[in-house]
């Protein structure tokens, strides 16, 4: 009788032996759904490995996803993708994926999973399945207007499927009363798809006789990215004044990534297929020049306002180009043009910091001195940031006592001009005086830093001059009183005033938080209200009723536009008993 147990134990065991794969597929056929789960379920617990197991686990989701065990298809869903990535069943298992978003109401990233497996399956029937569901997807209409343009820019490697989704998008633009878009995105899925060619025709013929639709203000904003959170500013301060559009125009906000060719894609779409008839942006000065260089060609009668922009030069590319923030060359010359005529300074060195701006306004303050007949006798550069600049000043003073021991020699007839008796011991111990010394540093408090040590590195300088990088704080905390009489230029200035407290206010109540130091939420408020001005007040052209109007009272202060576009309103500010006051910019 030892042997009856065994035995036992093996027809027991091959009772509760799991049905075999094609058990499985037979009941799945079937539509026995529950009956293959059971199976299926114990499977799929069996150690993980390419071949027959692989198939196993695609059962068991896409069973899971028929039976409603969501939850279970999720997690065999992902575990599958991180333990099989180069799996055949891989574009199966995304379609599962993609199904799974739709039921969890992200229809957009099943969209855009469908739309890759698209692109690199080589299985007609997962091809066909992708396709199938984006189709349903499309027809379903659940998809925003952006999320579609998405897509279609991301791409989608199926002619007939890109026209499905333009003429979902037409479709959706129709219903916006955005006529001109939609017949753009109409004319697109005809070419795409010649079996959309009927329909498309038929609803592009339904817009017969109906204008190109609402006027539309575009917003090039980088709202990804390492600058989107200038970007969101940015839309902010559009959006806070939306309201008072009062149906002129309505608002169309892009993401151009904070790069020039997206920017400028993104430029050529919008005036492809809508009514634009001003763009805000873009934020930063390289998109802004790249998209005024086509816009002032191509689209001269749309105008263009950069809030932020200060490359010099871009409101120049022509007169449709406009910049709200004044160029970082024009405050260079401001504060030069200001020493040479009111301070009657002739004679100037520089310290400026290394790098793009301290470069750019080195250069154009040496530019404005050498225009108007004055010299610089000496340049010198640093690293900002660092704690003292001993070595940066002692540069400059030997500078200065190798020039000044020329002057003294040919005064006195020396035909040596360079000789000075013990000039190591004039250069540790004398004090050397400066006119003037630039010094357009991009930090408040590097600014400050600099001041303070002017004295101790035996430097007397009877005029400090600075741009808009001193305005802040930390720049008198740090001067103390050494800055006591400096001049910078700055773009804005303003304290307590009324119209920034309101601002800020506003800005608050309806987002919750301060407007950015940057000044980019009231810039970007700023160029609405601008563009808001000349659409009801003005029947001639747009860009020519800016200029025709010139001067605009913005949140931080003045804005005045030259012929060319760029604001002019540079402010000189000066120190006073350890105190920002704004100086006139005329000679007394």
């Amino acid at each position: 009788m030892h042997f009856i147990l065994p035995l036992l134990l093996l027809f027991s065991s091959a009772l509760a032996a799991p049905p075999s794969y094609n058990e499985i597929t037979k009941k799945i056929q079937a539509g026995d759904f529950a009956g293959a789960n059971s199976g299926l379920e114990a499977l799929i617990k069996n150690r993980w490995k390419a071949g027959e197991q692989e198939k196993i686990v695609v059962l068991y989701v896409e069973n899971c996803i028929r039976l409603g065990k969501l939850n279970e298809a999720r997690r065999y869903t992902a575990q599958f993708l991180d333990f099989f990535p180069k799996s055949q069943y891989r574009a199966r298992m995304e379609i599962s994926l993609a199904i799974l978003s739709i039921l969890d109401k992200d229809p957009y990233f099943g969209s855009q999973t469908l739309r890759r497996v698209l692109a690199y399956t080589k299985n007609p029937v997962s091809k066909a399945r992708a396709r199938d569901l984006l189709a349903q997807i499309f027809a379903a209409d659940i998809l925003s207007a952006t999320e579609l343009q998405s897509l279609l820019e991301k791409g989608i490697n199926d002619w007939h499927t890109r026209g499905l989704a333009q003429l979902t998008l037409g479709q959706k633009m129709q219903k916006e009363n955005r006529y001109k878009a939609a017949s753009y995105w109409y004319s697109l899925a005809k070419v795409n798809s010649s079996a959309l060619a009927e329909k498309a025709d038929a609803l592009k013929a339904s817009l017969e006789g109906k204008s190109a639709g609402r006027p539309v203000i575009l917003v090039l904003a980088p709202l990804s990215g390492s600058h989107s959170e200038l970007g969101n500013y940015m839309v902010q301060g559009v959006l806070l004044y939306a309201d008072s559009l009062k149906n002129r125009a309505q608002l169309q906000i892009m993401d151009d990534r904070a790069d020039p060719a997206t920017a400028l894609r993104r430029v050529k779409q919008a005036i492809a297929q809508d009514s634009v008839v001003a763009v805000i942006g873009p934020l930063l000065s390289a998109s802004a020049a790249t998209v005024a260089t086509w816009m002032s060609e191509k689209a001269p009668h749309i105008p263009l306002i950069t809030p932020t922009a200060t490359d010099d030069g871009i409101a120049e590319m022509g007169k449709n180009i406009f910049q709200l923030n004044v160029s970082s060359a024009r405050l260079a010359t401001s504060i030069a043009e200001h020493a040479m005529s009111c301070l009657q300074i002739n004679e100037f060195a520089i310290m400026a910091p290394y790098g793009d701006y301290g470069s750019l306004m080195a250069d154009e303050f040496q530019r404005a001195v050498e225009r108007k007949g004055g010299i610089i006798i000496a340049t010198q550069n640093y690293v900002e940031g660092l704690p003292d600049y001993q070595n940066e000043f002692k540069l400059l003073r030997d500078r200065k006592l190798t020039l000044d021991t020329r002057r003294m020699n040919m005064r006195s007839g020396n035909s040596n001009v360079s000789s000075l008796a013990k000039r190591d011991s004039w250069l540790a111990d004398s004090t050397l005086t400066f006119s003037a010394i630039f010094i357009p540093s991009s930090n408040p408090a590097d600014a400050g830093a600099m001041a303070s040590q002017v004295a101790f590195n035996k430097l007397r300088v009877n005029n400090l001059l600075g741009s808009s990088g001193w305005y802040g704080r930390e720049f008198l905390l740090n001067a103390k009183n050494q800055a006591e009489n400096a001049t910078f230029s700055a773009a804005f200035f303003a304290t307590g005033d009324d119209n920034i407290k309101a601002f800020a206010d506003k800005f608050k109540k309806k987002w919750q938080k301060d407007p950015d130091q940057n000044k980019v939420a009231g810039l970007s408020y700023d160029a609405i209200r601008i563009i808001n001005s000349v659409l009801s007040e003005s029947n001639s052209s747009l860009p020519s009723a800016i200029l025709q109007k010139k001067e605009y009272d913005g949140i931080y202060g003045k804005i005045s536009f030259s012929e060319s576009g760029a604001n002019q309103s540079v402010e000189l500010i000066t120190v006073k008993q350890g105190k920002f006051v704004e100086k006139s910019s005329e000679c007394f």
